[in-house]
């Protein structure tokens, strides 16, 4: 598999991609959740959302750390960079979602 992360143009921005759409899924949900049924959508609702939507940060950032350097590509190439750039946003949005899952908990539901 890691060959296949090595030679895949797309496998170093998947931190990125995968990153924002967990953190797109976990607010868009989570705000719903809040406007139409915030009596339902307490502090476990908000870390279990939490958590299933980090878990798919975490794995777009292992794909991006895994998709390390290769020896077929000249060493002018952007890969090692995009690798960088989806770790980072990675660690960027799993903040995020962490932040929004303290809030989650410490606010009553229907305050939020």
């Amino acid at each position: 598999m890691r060959r296949w992360l090595r030679s895949s143009p797309v496998a170093p921005w998947t931190g990125l991609f995968l990153g924002a759409f967990g953190w797109f899924l976990h607010h868009q949900l989570g705000s719903e959740g809040n406007y139409y049924a915030c009596g339902q959508a307490g502090g476990l609702v908000v870390g279990a959302l939490g958590a299933l939507c980090a878990a798919m940060v975490v794995a777009g950032g292992l794909i991006s750390w895994w998709a390390g350097p290769n020896a077929r590509l000249a060493p002018t190439e952007t890969a090692g960079l995009a690798r960088l750039v989806g770790m980072a946003a990675a660690a960027l949005f799993l903040l995020a979602i962490g932040f929004q899952v303290l809030a989650g908990a410490l606010v009553p539901a229907c305050h939020r």
